[in-house]
């Protein structure tokens, strides 16, 4: 709640652009001054900015992964699961609560997240509730992290997520 999209997306920005374009939409409801916002439960205008987006910087309408962190953890989750031909990877950091695997039988892959100073329980209960639904995922610790902060070594720590999902052997997912 209450973030800022642009400084997540430059804490991992190398990471990301390996392996293409990162769009990072902010929230679309105000928390008082300021840049940061949160979101609201207008998953369909969500999808729409989403779409507009990557247009606008000429992404292809194939499949892509989508990303969220604690309150845009459960609003990608639910995305992943309302638009099953756009998003095949899913990466859910800090999430309020474990996410579900029902409904995500498309998923090539998922990756489950929390800060070393975080809550850890719930995804990694999510870990294993989307590995016995046959959908590979595995836990990786931001290390040094708390609530809300991508730790000590984002770039490290996603490259390690995305290179997961598009560079591992279809073995079955590590569980930590």
């Amino acid at each position: 709640m209450c973030g800022h999209a642009q400084g997540y997306a430059q804490s991992f920005q190398y990471a990301a652009a390996r392996w293409g374009r990162l769009i990072a939409p902010q929230g679309d409801v105000p928390c008082g001054a300021g840049p940061w916002a949160k979101w609201s439960a207008d998953l369909e205008a969500l999808e729409l900015r989403l779409a507009e987006g990557f247009t606008a910087v000429g992404a292809p309408e194939g499949p892509a992964v989508v990303i969220g962190y604690s309150q845009g953890a459960t609003r990608a989750e639910q995305l992943a699961r309302n638009h099953p031909d756009r998003y095949a990877w899913l990466i859910s950091i800090a999430a309020p609560r474990a996410p579900s695997p029902q409904g995500l039988g498309h998923l090539e892959r998922a990756v489950m997240m929390a800060g070393e100073r975080d809550r850890q329980d719930a995804m990694k209960a999510a870990t294993e509730a989307f590995n016995r639904a046959g959908i590979p995922t595995t836990f990786i610790e931001l290390p040094g992290a708390r609530h809300g902060s991508m730790g000590a070594t984002p770039e490290l720590s996603m490259a390690q997520a995305f290179d997961w999902m598009f560079t591992s052997e279809r073995a079955p997912a590590a569980r930590n």
